[in-house]
């Protein structure tokens, strides 16, 4: 019928050759329908009866071949005939014949016509995995991130936070490729025939002090072959070789010279990236959370350089390991101590002194690491004389380490760290009989301690674990016989602190060598006294704010995998986190603002009562994929929670600020993060350039009240008000990395905006409109260089400059029961100069052959052209107008020289 049809519709002029041709497509279509059944019933027409024991396949062949219209072809020489083999079948066709009798062998068969050709299946080699760490072959110090790679192609990995390594790929002969910034390439020609653990040593590229040549196949800032974007990691030895203030190497100053990083001024405490406050930071040292990583305000960094392996900033990209704040992780890690040799080093300044000392104590097995620091302002002040003569200002940190290999897949690691800033001031106009105690003085410590012991553990060539156990430990005090903050004519002791306890278990599995998963759980416990203050003062009763507990549970889990042009890295973390008591919590009449006056209760809760829980899902995700030429696209997304708050509205951070845990009045906050960027090395390396975008939303900040009181206030959470926000933008960066002259330069642009979302109108700030933030800087550029002169000096260069932060400002003032009264602008209308300053530094090493002391100079200009940056604004009366004035901390060039030394 469809024949016909087909037929009928087709117009031909001449009928007679439409006969001829329908002729010839009928005869072809039946013709192609005979070959088709044939070819099908044919095959299945062949029926096999056989019942054999321990036949030779030669022999079961011939009968298949007697029994049917095939013949079978093979090479005698591929095909092992004489192996003995069961058949038994009734009535079988050929293939379900063939398929019993060689199920158990390694042949294969394939029909051509009358033929069945036989071939053996080509054979799966094993796969075998090659694990173990990568040291430095002088000191025996694990090179995390070091690259272990197939010479000549994209397949390898990266060692994990300890050295380990694990590679799994088929049985063969292989030339693998170990690199690590600052070492030399090393190529290891190995025959892949099992499972095999080699640890692997690589030598220093360089032994100059603080010198560091970078081989061209190290991508010391390259961010092509990483997956995810916004990660930024810097090494000790580069640290050293930035122009420092006061001549001592600082990380967070090193960190501002980071696209994304910015500060609210000079001195200022905490940095701030791509829009978050300095809370938003975890900044953990040896996995242990550091509450205040700074000395004197903020003026110095609170780590030892000598004693740090190096640091990890994460922008985006965080990995779902991390979590409990919302903005960037920094991690940092210790060194472990030389387990070869003895070993030391350090520095002498004219304000500061640092000494690090390291070596075995059982060669290969256990090592130490001791490394104090110590300042002395103070020693100069007698000589300065006048009112600073009596005063005792200086900052102390000592950072310690036990690595203990007690066996090969088992080692233990003990780090700790203690640092305290001191002062003990005096005031104006006091003299001081000798041998007499002052009346009129103040006291002031804050300290940061931690402890961490870590155990790894390698299961197996292809699982290996961690576990963490920390104690973190904040805490200030303050003594004044003047009311200190409070402002009062007494006495006043105070002092506050913040402990965490926690837990980390964390599990790495090598599936291949571009499949990765990584799985634990964290366990936080937090305690938060915000003040303990006692007066003798009559009129001011002692203040004892409730210790606060809170439970953080946070189980996760990632996975990695990498093709040849796409790859990506996705996690999920799941917070679970809970305030308890015992705590008393106001209950406020609803439907009008929170104040002292709308308290209606107080309800209490018992020790280990839960008073409010909260739970949150951190999807992480980032994509990457390769175009050709060292290439690379990137996306990725982060939702972070964090369920504690710095509360402070002063516009640097003090000591003397409160920590607060979400609650009943505090809800945790929300960050989402979106980021796309481009990375680009030229084909020999020495170059990195990268793009990268952002936008973050915040939802559920902390801000404040106009004219907020938080000092010591038991219902802080009346001064607070909710507030969301969004930050944006555009990170910029270029990278040289080999030959003697070294550096980057890179710029920001960014805006950083806020909106109170109270339900009551008359608390918004601005009408409920947006307003900058207090770290809003739009535009931000930086130039850091070092050039390298013949073999003895070395001389760096940093530039910065910066938009000027948002401030308020008063506008005039007016009379009321005959008192004078401010009026302000809204919050963050105006903004200070912009900034912008150059440092220098020169390093002389001079040359001693065959000596074991090495010793360098380096001296230099902080500050280099004396600009006078301002770090905030304040408003005076004079002659009945209203004049404003920026107050900045430096304005002239500091000098600086310090005589550094390795023995």
């Amino acid at each position: 019928m469809k024949i016909k049809q087909f037929v009928l519709s087709w117009q031909v002029k001449n009928p007679g050759k439409k006969s001829i041709l329908l002729m010839k497509l009928s005869f072809s279509l039946y013709l192609l329908g005979c070959l088709q059944l044939m070819a099908i019933n044919g095959f299945s027409q062949d029926k096999v009866t056989l019942n054999l024991e321990n036949t030779q396949l030669e022999t079961i062949l011939k009968q298949i071949e007697k029994q049917t219209s095939y013949s079978f072809i093979y090479n005698n020489d591929e095909i092992n005939v004489s192996q003995k083999l069961d058949i038994e079948v009734i009535d079988k066709d050929v293939t379900k014949t063939l398929n019993e009798l060689l199920q158990t062998t390694s042949i294969k068969y394939l029909v051509k016509n009358s033929f069945i050709i036989l071939s053996n299946r080509p054979q799966q080699k094993n796969k075998y995995t090659l694990s173990g760490t990568v040291k430095d072959a002088a000191t025996g110090e694990t090179l995390p991130g070091a690259s272990v790679y197939i010479k000549d192609s994209d397949k390898g990995v990266s060692t994990n936070e300890y050295g380990f390594y694990s590679i799994t790929f088929p049985e063969g002969s292989y030339s693998f490729q170990i690199s690590y910034l600052g070492y030399t390439l090393k190529e290891i020609n190995l025959e892949l025939t099992k499972n095999t653990k080699l640890d692997i040593q690589l030598e220093p590229s360089s032994n100059e002090l603080d010198e560091v040549t970078i081989t061209a196949n190290n991508e010391n800032k390259s961010q092509v072959n990483t997956i995810a974007s916004g990660i930024s990691t810097l090494k000790g030895s580069e640290i050293k070789r930035l122009p420092a203030f006061l001549g001592e190497p600082d990380i967070m100053r090193a960190l501002l010279t980071l696209p994304g990083v910015n500060t609210i001024g000079e001195g200022a405490s905490g940095i701030n990236v791509r829009g978050g406050n300095i809370d938003q930071n975890l900044v953990l040292l040896d996995e242990a959370p550091i509450y205040n990583p700074t000395h004197v305000f903020g003026l110095f960094s609170g780590f030892n350089t000598d004693a740090i392996k190096e640091m990890k900033l994460y922008k985006g990209g965080i990995p779902a390991r991390f979590g409990g704040r919302a903005s960037s992780v920094l991690e940092i890690r210790q060194r472990d101590g030389n387990t070869k040799t003895f070993k030391g080093e350090g520095g002498l300044g004219l304000l500061f002194s640092r000494l690090t000392l390291e070596g075995p104590i059982k060669k290969e097995k256990l090592s130490f690491l001791v490394s104090g620091r110590r300042s002395y302002f103070d020693a100069f002040f007698p000589i300065i004389g006048g009112e600073v003569k009596d005063q005792k200002v200086f900052f102390y940190d000592l950072s310690s380490k036990l690595s203990w290999k007690i066996n090969k897949n088992n080692t233990l690691f003990l780090s700790g760290y203690f640092g305290a800033d001191v002062m003990k001031l005096l005031f104006e106009g006091e003299v001081i009989p000798e041998g007499k105690e002052p009346d009129d003085k103040t006291d002031f410590s804050w300290k940061n301690a931690t402890a961490t012991l870590r155990w790894n553990h390698i299961f197996s060539n292809k699982l290996f674990m961690n576990v963490s156990g920390i104690y973190s430990q904040y805490n200030y005090k303050l003594k004044s016989t003047d009311g200190g903050p409070l402002e009062t004519n007494s006495s006043i002791k105070w002092k506050s602190s913040i402990e965490n306890f926690i837990i980390k278990p964390d599990f790495t599995y090598y599936l291949n060598p571009s499949t990765k998963m990584r799985f634990g759980i964290n366990g936080t416990l937090y305690r938060f006294t915000p003040a303990k203050a006692t007066s003798d003062d009559i009129g001011i009763n002692t203040i004892n704010l409730e210790t606060e507990k809170g439970v953080e549970v946070a189980p996760y889990i990632e996975y990695e995998k990498k093709w040849k042009k796409f790859s990506f890295s996705t996690g999920l973390r799941y917070s679970w986190f809970g305030n308890f008591g015992y705590n008393k919590v106001a209950v406020y009449s609803p439907g009008v603002p929170q104040n002292v006056t709308t308290i209606i209760d107080t309800r209490e809760y018992k020790k280990g009562k839960l008073i409010k829980s909260y739970t949150g899902f951190e999807p992480r995700i980032s994509l990457k994929y390769n175009l050709k030429n060292n290439k690379a696209l990137k996306l990725g997304y982060n939702r972070m929670f964090q369920y504690i708050h710095y509360i402070s509205n002063t516009t640097a951070a003090f000591p003397f600020d409160v920590w607060k845990l979400s609650g009943v009045h505090i809800k945790p906050l929300e960050v989402n993060q979106i980021s796309a960027g481009y990375a680009y090395d030229t084909q020999n390396k020495h170059y990195n350039f990268t793009v990268e975008g952002y936008y973050k939303t915040f939802k559920n900040i902390v801000e404040y009240k106009n004219g907020a009181n938080l000092l010591l206030n038991e219902n802080i959470e009346t001064q607070l008000l909710p507030a969301k926000g969004y930050s944006y933008g555009t990170e910029f960066g270029i990278y040289k990395n080999t030959g003697k002259l070294r550096g980057s330069i890179n710029y920001t642009y960014s805006v950083t905006k806020r909106k109170t979302t109270s339900i009551f109108s008359s608390d918004n700030i601005n009408d409920s409109r947006y307003y900058p933030s207090n770290y809003d800087r739009p535009h931000v550029f930086n130039i850091t260089t070092d050039y390298t002169i013949g073999s003895k000096w070395n001389v760096g260069l940093f530039f910065t400059y910066q938009s000027g932060r948002p401030i308020t400002k008063p506008t005039g003032r007016f009379i009321f029961d005959n008192n004078p009264y401010l009026t302000y602008s809204d919050r963050n209308a105006y903004r200070l100069p912009s900034t912008h300053r150059m440092d220098i530094s020169f390093t002389y090493t001079p040359k001693k052959p065959n000596k074991k002391w090495k010793g360098s100079w380096s001296f230099g200009l902080y500050n280099l052209y004396a600009r006078k940056n301002a770090f905030s604004s304040f408003s005076i009366f004079k002659n009945n107008r209203l004049r404003s004035y920026d107050f900045y901390l430096i304005g002239a060039p500091v000098p600086f020289i310090t005589y550094n030394f390795k023995f």
